[in-house]
């Protein structure tokens, strides 16, 4: 009895033991399934987090940003300060012998830069680099080289350097043509690259706001510019804007502030523009316009109201050159012209602006008005305008081609024909004098000749600044009329 009762015990004990070991068991995998559960959800999230945080943009910047550099620039000027010979004698107040000494200062200029192709060729704004006596590029990767300027174009705002650097990252070209209104942009630059001491550039987002937007800055009048709300700041000038897909689609240029810093209103130099002010500064050192034949007028409300118009559309043809691709494409004084390849022209600014960069054998369709019905002319573009006769002044103008540039220390319009009875040659002006300067604006080709002295209201004194066997001289006090 007493060993069954033992026996019984033995048994009740075993299957408690076993009954507990699943218990145990259980707890065991209700502690560490949530915890193998989570590691693996965790693993998922973390993935799929990643996909979504390199998206476009992030491939867009990543694919761009080796293309863009940082510019940085030194210009040194002289500026004669009034001095007295007392110095801080307290009595000098009391006396007038003032005399001027010179004083030279250096100033420091900052910007960003665009590699245009392997080749070196770096695209940035004129105003960046403008009067530069010395210009560096960094590169992302940190190296630095030396920058000599291959052409600069003061009307578009843009200019070309040339570096002799290895492996080069060139940016990849998209089009102007098919921008989108809200489609995403991209502004690449160094704004206040030497705060940050950084050769990596700086990037911000947002989107296309508008297209063919004008903007008047000083003497310049920016014409069909592409708006975006992505910040452009200091430093950002020159810069690239791309698209989705790490393209170029302008060159940062201006913004719109009354700050003088970023207020979402930024604007950027289309591609297509770009690419045909590039060509011509690295082939010529600068835009030579074609010779057309045309001589556009504006049309005032007088002149509309006699030919039955409206006001600003359209320009009006006030007059032909014999022999001309105008003349030959059949034009008649009194056309008047609206469309160029179906961009509408406004004014004789918005008329020189597109056909300047009209390249010599292309061809451009016009659309005349004449006696009120429409037509559509070809005009072929049969050589560009190196020399110019400046009407009154005794003197003929030529553009400096790649070789003569590298014979003067400035750029400007070269002096090629002076005629003995002029007012200028009895004042010196000699035949291979580099004029540089008209007053205080600046000739950098002699199509910024062409466009000071058309300014210029007749008669009008004024000093004139040109290089001659490597020196500066001036003719001040010039009537001309």
């Amino acid at each position: 009895m007493k060993l069954c009762i033992h026996r019984n015990l033995k048994i009740e004990f075993i299957i408690h033991r076993g009954f507990m070991f699943r218990i145990l068991l259980l707890c065991c995998l209700l502690i560490v399934a949530p915890q193998m559960g989570s590691a693996q959800s965790r693993s998922e999230r973390q993935a799929d987090v990643l996909i979504s945080r390199r998206n476009a943009i992030v491939s867009a910047i990543e694919y761009a940003s080796p293309a863009v550099v940082n510019i940085s620039t030194t210009r040194t000027t002289t500026q004669m300060v009034n001095m007295s010979p007392f110095f801080d004698d307290p009595w000098a107040p009391f006396f007038d012998f003032p005399f001027q000494v010179p004083q030279r200062r250096t100033l420091h200029g900052l910007g960003s830069g665009v590699i245009f192709d392997r080749e070196g060729y770096v695209i940035t704004n004129q105003h960046v680099i403008e009067g530069a006596d010395s210009t560096t590029v960094l590169l992302s990767d940190g190296r630095e080289a030396s920058a000599e300027i291959a052409g600069e174009d003061f009307l578009t705002d843009l200019a070309v350097l040339k570096i002799d650097m290895p492996e080069l990252k060139a940016i990849e070209l998209g089009s102007g043509d098919d921008l989108m209104i809200g489609e995403w942009a991209i502004a690449i630059g160094h704004p206040f690259a030497t705060m940050v001491e950084d050769a990596s550039p700086t990037v911000t987002v947002g989107v296309v706001s508008a297209t063919g937007r004008s903007l008047k800055t000083g003497d310049r009048l920016y014409r069909d510019l592409i708006q975006t709300d992505a910040s452009i700041n200091p430093g950002n000038s020159g810069g690239g804007l791309v698209n989705l897909y790490g393209q170029l689609i302008g060159i940062n240029t201006a913004i719109y502030s009354t700050s003088g810093g970023s207020q979402g209103i930024g604007f950027a130099v289309p591609v297509n523009v770009v690419q045909k002010v590039v060509a011509q500064l690295v082939r010529y050192g600068a835009v030579i316009p074609p010779d057309i034949g045309v001589q556009p007028q504006d049309l005032t409300q007088k002149l509309a109201e006699a030919f039955d118009l409206e006001e600003g559309i359209g320009v009006l043809v006030a007059g032909i050159k014999t022999g001309s691709p105008a003349e030959a494409a059949g034009f008649q004084r009194r056309d008047v012209i609206e469309t160029i390849d179906q961009k509408p022209i406004s004014d004789s600014e918005a008329f020189w602006a597109i056909t300047r960069l009209l390249r010599e054998g292309q061809s451009a369709t016009f659309r005349v008005l004449r006696d009120g019905k429409r037509r559509n002319l070809r005009l072929t573009i049969q050589e560009l305008q190196w020399s110019y006769t400046v009407p009154g002044w005794g003197i003929t103008i030529e553009q400096l081609n790649r070789q003569q540039t590298g014979e003067y220390i400035r750029r400007g319009a070269l002096v090629t024909k002076v005629q003995s009875r002029g007012i200028l040659a009895q004042r010196g002006l000699k035949r291979g004098d580099l004029i540089y300067r008209i007053n205080s604006l600046k000739v950098n080709s002699l199509e910024d000749f062409k466009r000071i002295i058309n300014q210029l209201q007749s008669p009008q004194r004024l000093s004139l600044y040109f290089e001659r066997d490597g020196k500066q001289w001036e003719l001040s006090d010039l009537l001309i009329r």
